[in-house]
């Protein structure tokens, strides 16, 4: 089994662009931000010029580091909570108070209402996707979504992979330069392999974040990396799997089906006791991870899904660093948790 510490070495180029963003907002603008976050901060940077309800209806199994920038922005908060499969419970009722909508994928899959989408956008709210974990996924954008923003550090070996996408139309400002100090941080967490350098670039900005643009070394990366490959690598060892994992009372696959179009990030699964798993898996080498804690809005009393989601989920590799023997030992890894 390949041991890899999380961190994804600078990611291999070709020569012609790929035109992944390009390609999602022909009619529009595209910037690349230093983070995902500082990609949804600029989005909001546009729409408060001309937003002043300023409401915002999130998912309520999310990331502190995505609620952060629409707070930053002034908007009060209205979440909508997901049933156990990943899908967003939407309420319509939420609609007349709210004047913008969030909505994202998880690990590759979009499992939200697309006619919701629709009535949201009938009703003249701004609707923002996050794509941080659908970016290489064919539907990955919706077609009613006014502004996109999303990281591809998930997805890739980039020091600053964050975008910001406006499908019509052109921002109003342009981003701020890279903050160079922790720009200085990325690079040398990735270059040394080293994860405790690297959360401590991630607590400074949670401190210091702003619409802060990427450098030139990582626009090329995002610019030139192969996803036709890596789209091609993720499927199949996403695939071998769910061919080799046993699902069990304490075990269950979040997303059993791997449909045509779906590039997933990660295999997540929900573990009964997930704390003992990930302690066996990290014995055997088998890197996990939890996305995401408990942030400190999310309130959840009478949300049991959405709370067994935060309790139980945890994400495997099955990135295009690993081979089809990596992930046959993963899923053995899994099988003898019982």
């Amino acid at each position: 089994m390949k041991r890899a510490n999380g961190l994804f070495p600078l990611e291999a180029t070709v020569e012609g662009e790929n035109g992944l963003l390009e390609s999602l907002c022909p009619e529009g603008d595209l910037v690349y931000l230093l983070s995902g976050r500082c990609g949804i901060y600029h989005c909001l940077l546009d729409i408060v010029r001309y937003d002043k309800k300023r409401v915002a209806y999130l998912p309520l199994y999310t990331c502190e580091t995505v609620v952060a920038p629409f707070v930053k922005a002034g908007f009060a908060l209205k979440f909508y909570p997901l049933d156990r499969n990943m899908r967003p419970v939407f309420s319509e009722d939420a609609l007349d108070s709210v004047s913008l909508v969030s909505v994202c994928g998880y690990y590759g899959f979009s499992a939200f209402d697309r006619d919701f989408v629709r009535k949201c956008k009938a009703r003249s709210l701004t609707v923002m996707e996050d794509m941080t974990h659908s970016v290489l996924s064919a539907d990955g954008l919706d077609e009613n979504c006014d502004y996109a923003a999303g990281s591809l550090r998930k997805w890739m070996g980039v020091a600053c992979g964050g975008f910001a996408l406006k499908r019509r139309g052109r921002f109003a400002r342009a981003p701020m330069p890279p903050h160079r100090e922790h720009l200085k941080l990325r690079y040398d967490a990735i270059e040394r392999d080293d994860m405790e350098l690297f959360w401590k670039g991630e607590m400074m900005l949670r401190r210091i974040f702003d619409d802060f643009g990427s450098d030139d070394e990582s626009v090329y990366l995002m610019k030139h990396a192969d996803f036709r490959t890596i789209r091609r690598k993720r499927r199949e060892n996403y695939r071998t799997l769910l061919e080799n994992v046993r699902e069990s009372e304490n075990l269950k696959v979040v997303f059993p089906v791997l449909d045509a179009g779906t590039v997933p990030s990660h295999f997540t699964v929900f573990a009964g006791e997930r704390e003992k798993v990930r302690d066996a898996l990290q014995a055997l080498g088998v890197k996990t991870s939890v996305y995401w804690p408990q942030g400190p809005l999310i309130e959840l009393d009478g949300q049991e899904d959405t709370r067994y989601i935060y309790d139980h989920v945890l994400s495997l590799p099955c990135d295009q660093r690993f081979s089809a023997e990596d992930m046959k030992f993963i899923a053995a890894a899994l099988n003898s948790y019982r």
